[in-house]
C-alpha cells in the first residue's frame, strides 16, 4: 500500500503542477480574449465609420476625415480605400499608383467582412493583419497587443469564420515559452492539450460572438527547485496516505478560482502593489510628481495587465473598489511624503463608475482630509472610455475639481471622445498617449498630428503630459517644439517601488535646499 501510495502521490505531484498552470493560464487567456475581443470589435467599428465617410473615396476631404479616424483609434495604423477590389488610396501612402486588386482573404464573414493574416504589406518593411469590408480596410498595429506580453506565455491570436474552418492569424508571440504548433480546426475542441513529450501545456478558446480564437502555450518546467520539491511532497503525501490526497485536490480545483474571485481575494488580502512613475518638466527634467500605477502578481513574474482586471470589474460593478484600494495604499506608502512636500502631487486612475458615486467622492475626501494631504495633491486621471458618458461625466468631473482635484484625461487620442468633446468636459489636463509617443523618427504621418494635439489643448486652456517618452531623440522632439511639457517615460524614469520614490523626492529636496542656500550666499556677498 505504501508502495502504490507513493506511486499515486507521484502522480498526483505531476497532477498537481499541470492544473496549477492550468489555473494560471485560465486567468490569462481571459484577459486575452477580452482584451482582443473588445479590439476587434473596436476595429469593425473604425472600418464603419471609414465606410461611412461623406466624401469622394481618396479626395483630400477623405483622407482627412479617415486619418482622424486613425488618430482616434490607437488599435489602427493605416485606412485604405478600395474601388471595384482595387487598392486605390491609403492614409500613410495617399494616392497608390499601382491600385493592386485585392486577393482572396484567409477568412471570409457572412456580412462580407475579411480578414487576412498577419504577412508583408505594400509599404516596404511594414506588415500587419487587415480587416476590410465596403470601399475600406484597416491595418492593426502590433502596438496594441504589447500590453499582453508576459515572458512566460507564448501566444496566437487568430480570427475565424463562424463555422471555424478558416483561421487568420492576427498577432503571435513567443515570449519565453517553447509555442505549440498551430492548431488546426480540430484541436479547438480541446480546452487544454498537453505536448507528447510532457513539456508544453496549450490551451485553446474561441469567443463565440466575436470570432476571436487564442492558442496559449506554457513550458511546464519540470527541473526548479519548487517543481521538485513540490513532486517530493507529493510523494511523500502520497505514501503516507495511500494515494488520497488526489482526491483533495480534485476538489480544491473545482472552486471558483474565475479572475474576478481571485482579484477580490487578492484585495482583500492586499496583495497588489502600486509603483510610482516620475512625471517631470520636460524642459530640465525636474521632478513635478508621480503616476501611482497598481501591479498585481498571481505568481513571481507572473502579473494580469491592470487594463484587464479594471474592465472586468467594470464589467462587475466594482471597479470602485480598486480605485478605493490605490487610495488606500497611496496614503499610506506615501502620505508622509505628501505632508512634508505640499507641492508634489501623485496620480491616481479612476473609473466611470466613480465618476457617478457620491459615496466614493465623499470617501475620498474624507480619507484624505484625515490623512492631512491636500486634494490638489492627489491627480485624478481618466481614460476616454471612461469619460465616454458626457452629461454623467461632466457632473463628476465638476464636483472633483470643486473638492479640489486637478482632473486629466489619460491616453489622449485614442478614442473619438477626444476630437468632438475636449471643450465640453472641463477637465486641467490631457496625457498624449504613447501610441504618439512612439512614432517620433519612425512615421512622420502619425507625427504631423502630435502639435495638433498640442494645438488643440492650448486651445482649450489644457496642460499637457507627454507618455510614454523613452529616447532621448523623443525627448529632443518635444522639446524643440516651444511649448512648456511634462514627460513621463522610461527615459526619465521608471516605475518605481515605495522606497525608490521617498528617495527620489529627498534627493530633490536637498539639491533644492542646496540652490536656495547658494542663493543666499550670493545675496550676502554682494
Amino acid at each position: 500500500m505504501l508502495i502504490l501510495g507513493a506511486v499515486a502521490g507521484q502522480l498526483v505531484g505531476k497532477g498537481l503542477r499541470i492544473l496549477e498552470e492550468e489555473r494560471h493560464m485560465d486567468i490569462y487567456m481571459t484577459a486575452l480574449r477580452d482584451y482582443s475581443s473588445r479590439l476587434l470589435a473596436s476595429a469593425r467599428n473604425t472600418l464603419e465609420a471609414a465606410n461611412n465617410s461623406p466624401f469622394e473615396i481618396c479626395s483630400p476631404q477623405d483622407l482627412a476625415y479617415q486619418r482622424k479616424l486613425v488618430f482616434a483609434a490607437y488599435h489602427i495604423k493605416d485606412i485604405g480605400r478600395l474601388r471595384d477590389d482595387q487598392l486605390i488610396c491609403s492614409t500613410l501612402l495617399s494616392d497608390i499608383k499601382t491600385q493592386p486588386r485585392r486577393s482572396v482573404a484567409n477568412v471570409n464573414l457572412k456580412d462580407g467582412t475579411y480578414i487576412y493574416a498577419d504577412d508583408a504589406l505594400i509599404t516596404p518593411g511594414s506588415h500587419g493583419p487587415i480587416i476590410g469590408r465596403g470601399n475600406a480596410n484597416v491595418v492593426l498595429s502590433s502596438v496594441a497587443f504589447d500590453l499582453l506580453h508576459t515572458p512566460r506565455y507564448a501566444f496566437s491570436i487568430f480570427a475565424t469564420d463562424e463555422e471555424k474552418k478558416h483561421f487568420a492569424l492576427l498577432y503571435n508571440y513567443s515570449g519565453n515559452a517553447e509555442p505549440g504548433p498551430e492548431p488546426s480546426s480540430g484541436d479547438w475542441a480541446q480546452k487544454f492539450v498537453e505536448a507528447p513529450d510532457g513539456k508544453v501545456l496549450r490551451e485553446n478558446s474561441c469567443d463565440p460572438d466575436t470570432g476571436v480564437c487564442i492558442s496559449l502555450s506554457a513550458t511546464i518546467d519540470r527541473t526548479s527547485t519548487a517543481a521538485r520539491l513540490k513532486n517530493l511532497l507529493a510523494i511523500c503525501l502520497g505514501a503516507l496516505a495511500g494515494g488520497s490526497v488526489g482526491l483533495g485536490w480534485l476538489y480544491y480545483r473545482n472552486r471558483d478560482h474565475s479572475l474576478l474571485y481571485r482579484l477580490n481575494k487578492a484585495l482583500a488580502a492586499g496583495e497588489p502593489h502600486l509603483l510610482y512613475q516620475p512625471v517631470v518638466d520636460m524642459a530640465d527634467g525636474k521632478v513635478l510628481g508621480f503616476e501611482a500605477l497598481i501591479r498585481w502578481e498571481i505568481r513571481k513574474g507572473d502579473f494580469v495587465p491592470p487594463d484587464v482586471f479594471v474592465a472586468r470589474a467594470e464589467e462587475a460593478g466594482t471597479a470602485t473598489k480598486i480605485t478605493i484600494y490605490v487610495l488606500e495604499r497611496l496614503i499610506e506608502d506615501m502620505g508622509d511624503t505628501l505632508r512634508q512636500r505640499r507641492d508634489l502631487r501623485i496620480n491616481i486612475n479612476i473609473t466611470a463608475s466613480d465618476l457617478q458615486s457620491p459615496a466614493f467622492m465623499s470617501r475620498m475626501e474624507r480619507r484624505l482630509a484625515a490623512a492631512d494631504i491636500e486634494p490638489q495633491q492627489v491627480g485624478l486621471e481618466l481614460t476616454e472610455r471612461t469619460a465616454v458618458d458626457f452629461s454623467k461625466a461632466t457632473d463628476g468631473i465638476r464636483r472633483l475639481r470643486e473638492q479640489g482635484h486637478r482632473i486629466y484625461i489619460d491616453d489622449f487620442g485614442t478614442g473619438y471622445s477626444s476630437l468632438a468633446y475636449l471643450g465640453e468636459l472641463h477637465v486641467d489636463a490631457i496625457k498624449i498617449d504613447k501610441a504618439f509617443t512612439r512614432t517620433v523618427g519612425n512615421d512622420y504621418a502619425t507625427v504631423s498630428i502630435i502639435p495638433q494635439i498640442i494645438s488643440m489643448a492650448k486651445e482649450h486652456g489644457l496642460d499637457i503630459v507627454v507618455e510614454g517618452v523613452e529616447t532621448e531623440a523623443q525627448a529632443l522632439y518635444f522639446r524643440k517644439l516651444g511649448t512648456p511639457l511634462a514627460a513621463q517615460g522610461w527615459f526619465f524614469g521608471k516605475p518605481l517601488c515605495v522606497s525608490d520614490a521617498q528617495a527620489l523626492v529627498a534627493t530633490v529636496k536637498k539639491k533644492q535646499s542646496r540652490v536656495k542656500l547658494a542663493r543666499k550666499t550670493t545675496q550676502k556677498a554682494k
